[in-house]
């Protein structure tokens, strides 16, 4: 084989090589967007959860965008009216909602996941009240709630003990200022307003209570039934005589489904503590 004819070969080899891996790349793109999440959201923004439109950053997406990511599917945020989004889970254009709270109505058209994000509601007070880790032990204080909000002290052993002042308008910053001037000693708020709040702040002279109303307690997304995402089977252990919620509901994910997976890839990532992770870095204080 002469030179020449070497040469040629070598050439011709380079080329397939060259067009294999372009090959192979597009399959891989191909594949890599073979799904894309589509997750609503309103127009106005949640800090840190999410920015005003059109910037999506925040929480969610950091969290999502991953989850999605690590199935191998693409992620996208449709900003809209409320309205407008709820009527897109409704028809499957919406894959899902981010943090939805549970109602029969919207079990309808949608199916419960939790996202990993801790939830619930935490106490806040001035520095020298003692730990409260149930509500009875506020006798002889001052809760300061909001107007028309919930009544935290029902049911709970010597309430009648327990002063309670409703102010109108009531905010997390008012509520810092009443515990400040003494004019009450307690306060209770949704965990990860309150904790955003004192980061961003810089307010360090409160004591949080963190078990004094339940503790954590978990959030959920809502995914639609409707999504060409999404599918489910019957739940053997739905029991009709009990009232429809989350841990009781009629179906469960077919485990083939793209939800299923993308509901096991945000359970990976809480139990191997990213989830935590990325909550710190927005709500925990330096």
């Amino acid at each position: 084989m002469n030179r020449q004819n070497t040469q040629h070969i070598i050439a011709l080899m380079a080329t397939i090589l060259i067009v294999g891996l372009a090959f192979q790349g597009r399959l891989e793109a191909q594949s890599s967007n073979a799904c894309t999440v589509k997750m609503g959201y309103r127009t106005s923004e949640r800090l840190p959860l999410i920015a005003e439109k059109p910037d999506d950053s925040g929480l969610y997406y950091d969290l999502y965008a991953q989850a999605a990511e690590n199935i191998g599917c693409g992620f996208e945020v449709v900003r809209s009216t409320k309205k407008r989004i709820l009527v897109g889970l409704e028809k499957g254009e919406i894959d899902f909602y981010p943090g939805f709270n549970f109602t029969t109505e919207r079990a309808e058209y949608t199916f419960y996941m939790e996202n990993g994000l801790p939830g619930g509601d935490i106490g806040i007070s001035h520095l020298d009240l003692p730990e409260i880790s149930d509500l009875s032990q506020l006798q002889g204080y001052t809760l300061v709630k909001a107007l028309g909000g919930p009544n935290f002290l029902e049911g709970i052993e010597g309430a009648t003990d327990i002063k309670q002042v409703d102010i109108s308008e009531m905010t997390i910053e008012h509520a810092i200022q009443f515990l400040k001037i003494n004019r009450a000693d307690f306060f209770i708020y949704n965990k990860q307003s309150i904790e955003y709040y004192l980061k961003e702040s810089g307010i360090t002279d409160l004591k949080l209570h963190p078990d004094c109303c339940g503790g954590i307690q978990p959030l959920y997304l809502g995914f639609s039934r409707k999504s060409p995402l999404f599918s489910e089977e019957p739940n053997p252990d739905f029991d009709s005589s009990r009232a429809l919620s989350v841990d009781n509901f009629p179906t469960v994910l077919s485990p083939d489904s793209v939800a299923a997976q993308f509901a096991q890839a945000l359970r990976t990532m809480s139990e191997q503590g990213e989830t935590e992770k990325l909550y710190q870095q927005y709500y925990r204080q330096e």
